[in-house]
């Protein structure tokens, strides 16, 4: 409070103001200086203090000695300083009334009134005895206190629910404070929770939940029998068992309970849990039943689905004869289906350690599943588990070639806690492959032969349609002689393919420049490709160890895809820079069609094509790319592929020097 808009009324000056507070019923006093002198107290504070006005003029502590032990002029100093107000209720203090030391409590603020430099130049007392409202409210919780013994039998009826959780458990604790707070509590509880006074059971509280789930407004059922405010139960057995809990005072549980209730002016059907629990008095008489219910619907239909959707999971599994698996790294423990076990060797109770299911594995296989198994539950690791590997017992003596595929899951930090998966027996398919494989490989070398002849026969008579200036023979033999390459370059591919399944694909390494390597590949495109413009950046020399050939090869398939899958006309353009960590990176970049984004991760695949926003139909088998990758991971590198179905694509090949 500033002083400096003081009035200038001459008839309401200070003394009058000292006057009017001389009248107030409220105890006031105004000390002045850091000692606290008693320059102004009204009756009520005297009074207060058991002083008369000879006080006035005085130190505080002079006045009051009984206060010297007492924080109440450390306050008033620390206001004085500060120019800060203070105030408190309900405050004790020790005061000589009478010649008796009696102690008080008190509502009190110490208002520190400023002058025009905002430095204190009085504080004002005010205070309020509130004794005697302290007393009152002890008797108040005397009184509670007194009613808590009503409320025990309900607490202890809530303590036992297990179907609820923590909070709720957390807040029946409580119930014994007040009659008010177990009004809250229920009102807040996540189950539903109502309470039936009398023979009618008339619904007394109903909290939010429970409404919910009964399809009613409050106002509709409370101070209502609960037969009468729920007529949708009629012919349901619901009132019956309420009405037998009452009279027989036995509680009675309902597990996955089936009952229609009120829905928009209608019934639903509803499944729930629920306990209704007769309430005592003191004299163990029964005035009431509480009511616990908990709508379970959901759960249970969730609970079905996931039992049929299980279900139909283990007849896939069954159908397919796949064998499922899971292994626990802290355990070891490594667990599986009937078919799993069977194929290990084990009778169907045991459960399996890990290292017995590794000795079923032929040992030529052994390192590298365990290599797999290891790798895949390492921390960065993407998770999937993808091998394939042979096993072989007593009783299986012609063994079998399995397909493991699997999953971990993590715990919420991340930690691997489980690798689950399916084992699939592809014994007949590889030797299915292998078959198909080997027919390939036969008729592949069979049709080089007379595809030789044949290019050989028309490059003949090429040369005679040049030199008879024949232009519509040449046009059709040299349309035939790219045919033939075509068919070539097919079988040749399909080779290719038949070489790496049966491991017969050798990699012979040299040191080579891959500048030269560039440069003989331009020439080769400039000669034979016309449809594009064949672009090759400035190159500069690197030496590469690695099998020359298979490179061509790779960087041909390349170039050739881009020209299959770009406009006649557009630009390709093909090089190779530098990389970190002593690599190449190769790079064939074309402005043709693009490849959609749920291609990519497939484009490398054998056989696959993306067919997705292709215009026509663009001839091939689907295995040059798959070539190229198997022939770029042999070299220890991979093959990517950026792709925009705006600007085209750009496939980038990274090698290791080898060096």
């Amino acid at each position: 409070m500033n002083t400096e808009e003081k009035s200038h009324d001459p008839f309401f000056g200070e003394d009058l103001i000292l006057q009017a507070l001389s009248c107030s019923t409220e105890p006031t006093a105004i000390y002045a200086g850091e000692n606290m002198t008693i320059r102004f107290a009204n009756a009520g504070m005297l009074s207060l203090w058991g002083k008369d006005a000879s006080v006035i003029g005085k130190p505080l502590i002079s006045a009051l000695p009984e206060l010297e032990d007492q924080p109440f002029l450390s306050l008033l100093q620390e206001v004085w300083r500060s120019a800060k107000s203070y105030s408190v209720t309900d405050a004790p203090a020790r005061l000589i009334k009478n010649g008796v030391q009696v102690t008080d409590y008190f509502d009190y603020e110490y208002k520190a009134l400023l002058d025009q430099n905002n430095k204190t130049w009085c504080i004002l007392n005010t205070a309020r005895n509130v004794t005697s409202r302290l007393e009152h409210q002890k008797k108040i919780r005397e009184k509670e206190e007194n009613e808590q013994s009503l409320l025990e039998e309900m607490a202890a009826t809530l303590a036992e629910l297990t179907t609820t959780n923590d909070e709720l458990n957390h807040s029946l604790k409580l119930l014994a404070e007040s009659r008010e707070q177990v009004r809250t509590i229920i009102e807040q509880a996540p189950v539903g929770i109502a309470m039936l006074q009398g023979p009618d059971l008339i619904i007394e509280i109903a909290n939010p939940v429970i409404l919910k789930i009964w399809g009613h407004e409050l106002s509709a059922v409370q101070g209502i029998s609960h037969k009468t405010a729920r007529p949708e139960l009629e012919g349901q057995p619901v009132n019956q068992w309420l009405s037998e809990v009452f009279e027989s005072g036995i509680r009675k549980t309902n597990n996955e309970f089936s009952v229609f209730l009120r829905h928009n002016e209608g019934l639903r059907e509803a499944i729930v849990n629920s306990i209704y629990q007769p309430v005592f008095s003191s004299d163990y008489q029964v005035t009431g039943v509480l009511i616990i219910l908990e709508e379970i619907t959901a759960d249970i239909l969730e609970r079905r689905r996931s039992e049929k959707d299980q279900h139909m999971l283990t007849m896939a599994i069954e159908a397919g004869a796949l064998a499922t698996f899971y292994y626990e790294p802290d355990t070891n423990l490594f667990s599986g289906n009937k078919l799993l076990k069977l194929w290990f060797g084990l009778a169907d109770e045991e459960q399996l350690d890990l290292s017995i299911a590794i000795a079923a594995i032929v040992e030529e296989d052994r390192e590298r599943v365990v290599a797999a198994i290891s790798d895949v539950l390492e921390e960065g690791s993407d998770g999937n588990y993808f091998i394939e590997y042979r096993i072989f017992h007593p009783h299986d003596p012609n063994g079998r070639l399995v397909q493991a595929r699997g999953k971990v899951f993590y715990d919420v930090k991340g930690k691997a806690i489980s690798l689950n998966g399916t084992l699939r027996d592809i014994t007949e398919q590889k030797k299915e492959e292998q078959r198909k494989n080997d027919f390939i490989s036969v008729v592949s070398h069979e049709l080089k032969t007379p595809l030789t002849a044949i290019n050989g026969y028309l490059q003949l008579m090429q040369r005679q349609a040049i030199m008879t200036e024949n232009t519509a023979q040449q046009n059709i033999l040299e349309k035939s002689v790219k045919q033939v390459g075509n068919m070539s370059n097919m079988i040749n591919s399909f080779l290719n393919i038949s070489r790496l399944d049966s491991g017969r694909m050798l990699i012979e390494r040299s040191d080579f420049d891959l500048k030269a390597l560039f440069t003989e590949l331009e020439e080769e495109f400039q000669s034979r490709i016309h449809t594009h413009e064949i672009f090759v950046d400035q190159l500069h020399s690197f030496q590469l160890n690695a099998d020359r050939n298979k490179i061509a090869q790779v960087i041909q398939n390349l170039v050739e895809n881009a020209v299959k899958y770009s406009a006649m006309g557009s630009q390709i353009t093909l090089g190779y820079s530098e990389a970190e960590d002593n690599t190449v990176e190769i790079a064939v970049r074309d402005k043709g069609m693009g490849i959609a984004a749920e291609d990519r991760e497939r484009i490398f695949e054998r056989y696959y094509r993306a067919e997705k926003g292709q215009k026509g139909i663009i001839s091939g088998f689907g295995i040059g790319l798959y070539f190229c990758r198997e022939i770029i991971e042999l070299h220890d590198g991979r093959i990517s592929v950026e792709s925009n179905m705006e600007t085209g694509s750009i496939f980038k090949v990274r090698l290791p020097a080898g060096l």
